[in-house]
């Protein structure tokens, strides 16, 4: 259970927005951006950075993406 209270992603029309990505496809912001919510201009940033660096932004591919960060993160012992 987070200990963290975030605002719901419709909590505001600039939230909402932010958010909405995530909604339309159906699922909840990651935990690691979604710790921004309380910035929206900050969430958003995030979400940029995000999309251009990650999954399928670099000519590694998604596969190869994840698996790096699926190596990553078990190696950190991060478990999310």
């Amino acid at each position: 259970m987070p200990w963290i209270d975030l605002p719901a992603d419709d909590a505001t029309k600039d939230l909402e927005r932010a958010t909405r990505p995530y909604r339309k496809e159906g699922r909840p912001v990651p935990s690691v951006i979604a710790i921004m919510k309380p910035n929206v201009r900050a969430l958003r940033g995030v979400i940029q950075m995000n999309n251009a660096v990650t999954f399928g932004g670099s000519s590694l591919g998604q596969r190869r993406e994840e698996l790096i960060a699926t190596a990553t993160s078990a190696l950190n012992e991060c478990f999310y």
